[in-house]
């Protein structure tokens, strides 16, 4: 992968400022894939709102696309950044498969493209999507939840405080996988095997027997853990 990838823990637009602000340059082309929503009505109003919160970036366009069927031909390379927001993640992997938008993002991310997942979308970027189920139900019946796997073995767990610290570490135990935690004011930037806390507050990496936490501005490698 030689594009970047923006994740961040679920927070609105001021809780992920630092982040945002890295993610969406001014001039940007942005398009904004809300499909961790199953109805047309939810995606358009996940749509509206994303769009409202990126105007103080000063974008050059803002692409809702609601219906992946009609876009999945659509030229990638006009875009600067996907911007994939939050929702139940199981809808989302689902809908990116069955359209074959899962194979077009990442060979966008290939081609040096950028994309902005939070909460639903951070999840994506995962290894695998099951530590959603916690707080996702898998209405779809999703057999094969495989992410896109841009953290080397790691899941993604947004949203994250003290109190799913025993469900991080029993996703561990379970998957042999350990898991990135992002408090909701939180983003980390992940570029070129590398991945750094943008902040403002820490991120940690878990396993069933250790926690390792990441302030500001620190950074380390995929596949650390």
């Amino acid at each position: 992968m030689t594009g970047t990838i923006y994740l961040g823990g679920g927070g609105s637009e001021d809780e992920e400022a630092n982040l945002w602000t890295e993610a969406f340059r001014p001039g940007s082309h942005i398009t904004v894939w809300p499909f961790a929503h199953r109805a047309l009505a939810d995606r358009q109003s996940a749509g509206r709102w994303i769009s409202c919160a990126l105007e103080r970036f000063d974008p050059s366009h803002i692409d809702i696309w609601t219906s992946p069927e009609s876009r999945v031909h659509s030229d990638l390379g006009a875009m600067d950044i996907i911007a994939i927001p939050g929702g139940n993640t199981f809808d989302l992997l689902d809908t990116l498969k069955s359209s074959g938008l899962l194979l077009a993002l990442r060979a966008f991310l290939n081609r040096g493209g950028h994309v902005y997942g939070g909460s639903a979308g951070a999840i994506l970027m995962g290894h695998d999507i099951d530590i959603a189920l916690k707080a996702d139900p898998n209405d779809v019946g999703l057999q094969d939840t495989t992410g896109m796997g841009l953290l080397g073995e790691a899941d993604v767990l947004p949203h994250y405080t003290e109190e799913l610290l025993d469900i991080a570490r029993a996703h561990h135990a379970k998957s042999g996988r350990s898991v990135l935690c992002l408090p909701e004011p939180s983003g980390v930037v992940v570029k070129g095997g590398i991945i750094r806390n943008v902040g403002p507050e820490p991120v940690n990496i878990i396993t069933s027997t250790a926690t390792t936490t990441y302030e500001m501005g620190a950074t380390w490698p995929i596949g650390l853990h």
